[in-house]
């Protein structure tokens, strides 16, 4: 089982996930770390570059990835 957090960016979804992860005893990954780190790019240069469409076409697909 997975647990997904939504939202706005600055919400508290990384403070929270790892948070939530340590309770259950589970492992926290922030897609956000993942994607930067597999292109080698920070995700305002994904964004600037390759467009807010690209960029939530890589997220979806890290997300459905993630099982």
């Amino acid at each position: 089982m997975n647990i997904v957090l939504i939202g706005m960016s600055g919400a508290g979804k990384s403070t929270l996930g790892v948070l939530l992860a340590k309770a259950l005893g589970m492992d926290f990954v922030d897609t956000d770390i993942v994607i930067q780190q597999h292109h080698g790019r920070l995700l305002q240069d994904i964004i600037d570059n390759d467009g807010i469409e690209k960029f939530l076409e890589i997220e979806e697909d890290l997300c459905l990835s993630c099982n």
